[in-house]
């Protein structure tokens, strides 16, 4: 397992090194635009650091549950990556509404630019939807002991494949990714 582990790492470190540098600048450019009293930058901004902290978030959990050394810690992390789920999807849907659609209205964007971000917003509404059951049960049951119910607890753990959460989490990561790769016009023109 180890071999892999570093295999994977080596592999990864590029994109960490991506990662941490978008998320500098982004974070640069928010600052930039708090000091500029620009308002719909510090919002466009701040949603984009938003989506990477959120990819880098679902990236850690799903490398965690990929190297698990046991079935319980696999587990344990896909708990996790479900709730890191359920939140970001919701928290998703609500950042990039209607406030964020007129932040892109102001910027005067092409057409292919508002088209493509109906696209990926549909999916993030669509994955939502589709998935926010399942992913709540585990949230308040097993990883958050909302319900005190033991009994339903352990049903749902015995239940819980972490393969699929791990899918869940690449199928979320997607969107987010076009997300990023596309904003990336606006997120390098200055102010």
């Amino acid at each position: 397992m180890i071999p892999n582990r570093i295999r994977f790492r080596w592999a990864n470190r590029k994109r960490r090194k991506v990662t941490e540098d978008v998320i500098a600048t982004l974070k640069k450019r928010y600052d930039e635009a708090k000091r500029a009293n620009a308002p719909v930058y510090v919002g466009i901004y701040n949603a984009g650091i938003f989506v990477v902290l959120l990819e880098q978030d679902i990236s850690a959990y799903s490398e965690s549950i990929y190297f698990a050394k046991s079935e319980w810690n696999r587990q344990f992390f896909a708990r996790g990556l479900a709730v890191l789920l359920h939140e970001g999807a919701e928290d998703l849907t609500q950042l990039l509404s209607k406030q964020y659609r007129g932040w892109l209205n102001d910027l005067e964007l092409d057409g292919e630019w508002i088209k493509a971000f109906n696209q990926i917003h549909s999916k993030l509404s669509c994955f939502e939807k589709k998935h926010k059951p399942s992913l709540n049960k585990i949230r308040n049951f097993v990883s958050a002991h909302r319900d005190h119910d033991a009994s339903t607890q352990l049903e749902i753990l015995s239940d819980l494949k972490a393969i699929e959460v791990y899918r869940l989490g690449a199928e979320l990561s997607e969107p987010l990714r076009e997300l990023v790769v596309r904003s990336n016009k606006i997120f390098t023109d200055s102010l």
